[in-house]
């Protein structure tokens, strides 16, 4: 196996994107949703001792209410009440926070490749080897960091405040208040801070990791790029089939061995033609909508077998390019296809 010495191309950062493979930072969405989380409790604890103190004149009203049995269910809902009312508007502004993050970090994205079953995740051996790589170390070593470098900005802070804190029982009411207040808003900016610095660090960590891994040979790059100009054994045949499809717009539909559709909205025409060197099946032609509309009426014009085959035809049109070979992950379902056609012609002849 060659160096990987070559910076990654788009095309393969683009297959690892859909994926779920990107470079990114756990750290700087739990960041910002801390520093969030923290704010809101305490700019809002006005409207929390609002509700709080509701609450409990409510309670204090019933408890001479003999009727406990009426009283108690009622009390049971309104503290229902008053928690999803303190709750849940920090529970969506944190989630808000942090769905936007990610956003902002990785851009937009949706894989179901992470929700696919996986043998090799089970393997003991890949576990543990997982378990000493040098991304893990770091891990470990940047949650001693967080909870060490936590512990103490809060332990400066308490020194810092002290002498007002034992002081603070002969305070008015006002005077504690506000030095409570003083107190958080001072862990909140710190602390807030702090993490906000690792998270900085764990995303060029993250980014510095990821290029790594995705580096390429030499050959993969070149290989890439004949892939990408055609295949050699079609890329004979391009002129021709453009020809064809200038002549008639359904000429690649027309030289094809079948046409995969869903039923009616995704349809894929698949060619193969051992006969000219070309050993596996190939896509002609593909679309959605008024396109895919085209390509299935060209194959009734055509008489060529139209196959319907929901997930093949997505795999097909999210996977595939026309007048390059069929993605490996559908090699079984076309073979089947074309071998169950060929069975049919045989027959009828």
């Amino acid at each position: 196996m060659g160096e990987k010495t070559e910076k990654p191309t788009q095309k393969k950062l683009r297959d690892a994107r859909k994926k779920g493979q990107v470079a990114k930072s756990q750290d700087m969405p739990s960041a910002f949703t801390f520093i969030t989380a923290l704010s809101l409790i305490l700019f809002s604890g006005d409207y929390v001792f609002q509700q709080l103190a509701s609450f409990q004149i409510t309670v204090f009203k019933n408890i001479p209410n003999k009727d406990l049995t009426t009283v108690i269910p009622q009390l049971m809902y309104t503290a229902i009440d008053v928690i999803m009312a303190v709750s849940l508007p920090l529970a969506a502004a944190v989630a808000t926070v942090g769905v936007a993050t990610n956003i902002a970090v990785v851009g937009p994205m949706f894989s179901t490749e992470v929700f696919k079953f996986d043998i090799k995740k089970f393997n003991p051996i890949d576990n543990i080897k997982a378990k000493f790589k040098l991304k893990t170390l770091v891990e470990l070593i940047k949650s001693i960091l967080k909870l060490s470098g936590a512990a103490y900005i809060i332990f400066t802070i308490v020194f810092k405040y002290l002498n007002d804190i034992i002081y603070a029982v002969s305070y008015p009411v006002e005077a504690s208040v506000s030095l409570i207040h003083l107190f958080l808003v001072d862990v909140i900016i710190k602390i807030g801070l702090f993490f906000f610095l690792i998270a900085m660090f764990d995303f060029w960590y993250q980014k510095h990791t990821f290029e790594k891994e995705m580096m390429m040979e030499k050959h993969e790059i070149k290989q890439e790029h004949k892939n990408s100009e055609g295949d050699p054994q079609i890329k004979g045949k391009r002129k021709e089939i453009a020809r064809e499809m200038a002549y008639d717009g359904g000429g690649g539909v027309k030289r094809s061995k079948a046409v995969v559709s869903n039923p009616e909205h995704v349809a894929v025409a698949i060619g193969y033609e051992p006969e000219n060197d070309i050993a596996a099946p190939f896509i002609l032609d593909m679309g959605k909508g008024k396109k895919a509309e085209m390509i299935l009426k060209k194959a009734e014009k055509y008489n060529v077998p139209i196959m319907r085959n929901v997930p093949l035809a997505h795999t097909l049109i999210d996977t595939g390019e026309i007048l390059q070979f069929i993605p490996k992950e559908t090699f079984q379902a076309v073979a089947e296809i074309l071998q169950w056609i060929n069975s049919m012609d045989g027959n009828a002849k």
